[in-house]
């Protein structure tokens, strides 16, 4: 049970910190930010506007918000 706490707690800081990171590329320049992220223009009004409370109650959740797209992982040989 241990292990599965520090794997939630894990998760929790890598969303805290995907979040951060999302919010500050889209306040420094959204439409670019937007393309890079591959998310709305709606989303990204959502994400800016979120308080700190709201990132943090977000981010408090069992499973990554962020996702490894197929695009962009190197082909192998």
């Amino acid at each position: 049970m241990a292990e599965q706490d520090d794997i939630f707690g894990a998760i929790e800081a890598l969303n805290l910190t995907y979040l951060g990171l999302v919010q500050q590329m889209l306040q420094i320049d959204r439409e670019v930010a937007a393309r890079e992220l591959g998310i709305s223009n709606r989303m990204a009004a959502w994400i800016i506007a979120l308080t700190p409370d709201q990132i943090e109650e977000l981010a408090n959740r069992s499973e990554p918000l962020c996702d490894l797209r197929e695009e962009v992982v190197p082909a192998r040989a």
